[in-house]
């Protein structure tokens, strides 16, 4: 954190475009359920916010550096990278505030030979790099399979169209929000594949005195109805929840 003058304090929050977490809307102006709780925590402990885009890969150097003071953008607490290293190992993560889940996006005309984890095996995969996504995508795959990895999960719906690659695995929060509609009517939840349950929160440097004035303002924020408010505003009132203790 870095006071300038008589601003107020500010606080660098990192963020991918990840629609509807973080993006922009037809003006350019940056929008989305977590850039605008983002916004919310931040005005009520007296911070002001810059958002800075990230390569989501590179998301711990970034923090650590100390070019962003937190990585807020549909970040999974509850799972490992792909070296098998617990994420809390490596941040210090707010109170969870939403549940999501991986899911399997196919074409619609391929959908019938995706029954199982095990019709992933062999199959060429493609994911955002440094997700939880990548780490289930190199499990299943196996010694025959292939991996591509992008800096935002939305290019991934161009590659399953296109046929550069077999799957994708993403967040069921954007592919719900894409598969079925415009230019993706062809895309589809590969729904008898269930991935297991996520939990996201907000990840700050190891021994951040903000996680704990950020836990105090999410509790607040649920009580009060304000991120009830946000969640109807972005369709997530059926997932968004408090959750304290992540495990």
């Amino acid at each position: 954190m870095a006071a300038c003058g008589a601003k107020k304090e500010s606080v660098v929050v990192g963020y991918t475009i990840y629609e509807p977490m973080n993006y922009e809307d037809a003006n350019g102006e940056l929008i989305g359920f977590d850039t605008d709780l983002a916004k919310a925590v931040f005005e009520k402990l007296g911070y002001e916010v810059v958002f800075k885009l990230i390569d989501w890969d590179q998301k711990y150097t970034e923090l650590n550096s100390g070019a962003i003071q937190c990585i807020w953008n549909g970040f999974t607490a509850n799972s490992a990278e792909k070296d098998g290293t617990k994420r809390s190992d490596l941040v210090d993560f707010s109170y969870g505030y939403m549940l999501n889940q991986q899911c399997i996006v196919v074409k619609a005309d391929n959908l019938a030979s995706y029954t199982s984890e095990e019709s992933l095996s062999g199959k060429k995969a493609c994911v955002e790099g440094g997700s939880a996504g990548e780490s289930y995508a190199a499990s299943v795959i196996g010694e025959t399979g292939s991996m591509e990895k992008y800096t935002a999960q939305n290019k991934a719906f161009l590659e399953v169209k296109s046929d550069a690659v077999d799957f994708a695995v993403m967040d069921i929060v954007l592919a719900k929000n894409v598969c079925g509609q415009g230019d993706y009517a062809d895309l589809m939840i590969v729904e008898d594949i269930k991935l297991s349950s996520e939990v996201y929160a907000v990840g700050f440097a190891k021994g951040s005195e903000v996680t704990a004035k950020v836990n105090a303002a999410i509790k607040t924020l649920f009580e009060n109805g304000k991120i009830a408010e946000l969640a109807t505003k972005y369709g997530f009132e059926n997932v968004v929840t408090l959750t304290e203790t992540i495990e």
